[in-house]
């Protein structure tokens, strides 16, 4: 499903949960946050407040200020320290204490109060615990929006108090700094002889190397006012990097979907990386479409494979696992 089509989904879901009085009062919104899970909220939000009959009608005063994010009883809250991490904050005007206070107050203009978190998986573990009270106990009439493009780092209790909602991801995914060294390694194509390979593997792995520096940079940074041990640290290195890896290699299955298609032949819709048509009929130039399934099955083989190995197996298993091609 596109981004397009999931979000509209999502929309129409929480509508229909609305007009029959059952709306969550806790969503985790999984998908690009500052794309698709922005525009979930931008044509959601106007129909909890609108004053029409026919809602949003996105021409009354509510539905102006929520367009223009000066609705006094919706809150958003996004990472701002050096460290890109959402913290319980010093004080109630700060991090989750000011979300959880918000959220308790009574609504100014009514009827609801609405938090959104973006990238919420961006929150330390004090944060997360400080969150979670409000998410088991939550005042009437209130909403919190948790969006995240790697739940799986939130912990098992903040996920399983919030009723998900999966949105497709964009077209050539969202800003993350290893998308574009990505693309481009990608548009290279499978090597054709081992030392070929070799070098393509390397080529992978200093990405990924590239991301777990920059994921345990963040987490150090944040870790510093909170007195956590190496150990701890390191634990949460590995567990935000392995979500991190686990996206990425996503995007390279989803590229050789797209190559599968293009084999077999459809000319349009399902493509994830519709705009990179050329070098994708590259690469399907000449295999079959037992062999452009292989190279799936071989992807999705070697993603178990990572999940079930320790780290230090990772440039040897993507040196095995990646597509190759005959000379």
């Amino acid at each position: 499903m596109s981004a397009a089509d999931s979000v509209a989904a999502a929309v129409a879901q929480l509508r229909q949960s609305l007009a029959a009085g059952r709306l969550a009062h806790g969503y985790l919104v999984h998908g690009p946050v500052r794309t698709a899970g922005c525009r979930l909220l931008a044509d959601f939000l106007p129909t909890l407040f609108c004053q029409a009959q026919d809602k949003p009608c996105g021409e009354c005063a509510e539905c102006r200020r929520v367009a223009a994010h000066e609705h006094p009883d919706i809150l958003t809250l996004e990472p701002e320290s050096k460290a890109r991490m959402i913290t319980i904050g010093e004080d109630e005007n700060e991090g989750i204490r000011k979300v959880v206070r918000f959220i308790s107050l009574t609504p100014f203009i009514g009827p609801w109060k609405v938090c959104v978190i973006l990238d919420a998986d961006r929150m330390n573990a004090a944060a997360a615990n400080a969150l979670l009270k409000t998410l088991e106990e939550p005042p009437p009439a209130s909403l919190l929006f948790l969006l995240a493009e790697s739940p799986q780092s939130l912990p098992p209790t903040v996920i399983s108090r919030c009723q998900r909602l999966a949105l497709g991801a964009e077209e050539g995914g969202g800003d993350e700094p290893w998308r574009a060294p990505l693309l481009e390694w990608l548009r290279a194509g499978p090597a054709s002889d081992p030392l070929l390979q070799s070098v393509r593997a390397g080529q992978l792995g200093a990405i990924l190397d590239a991301e777990r520096e920059r994921v345990a940079e963040a987490e150090e940074e944040a870790a510093k006012d909170e007195g956590q041990d190496k150990l701890v640290i390191a634990a949460r290195v590995g567990a935000r990097y392995r979500a991190v890896r686990a996206t990425l290699l996503k995007a390279l299955l989803l590229w050789h979907r797209d190559v599968l298609l293009r084999v077999l032949g459809v000319e349009t819709g399902g493509f994830h990386y519709a705009a990179e048509a050329a070098a994708q009929q590259r690469q399907a130039a000449g295999l079959t479409p037992a062999s452009a399934l292989a190279d799936v099955r071989r992807l999705e083989k070697l993603v178990q494979r990572l999940d079930q190995f320790p780290e230090a197996s990772e440039s040897a298993l993507l040196g095995a696992g990646l597509p190759q091609r005959a000379k």
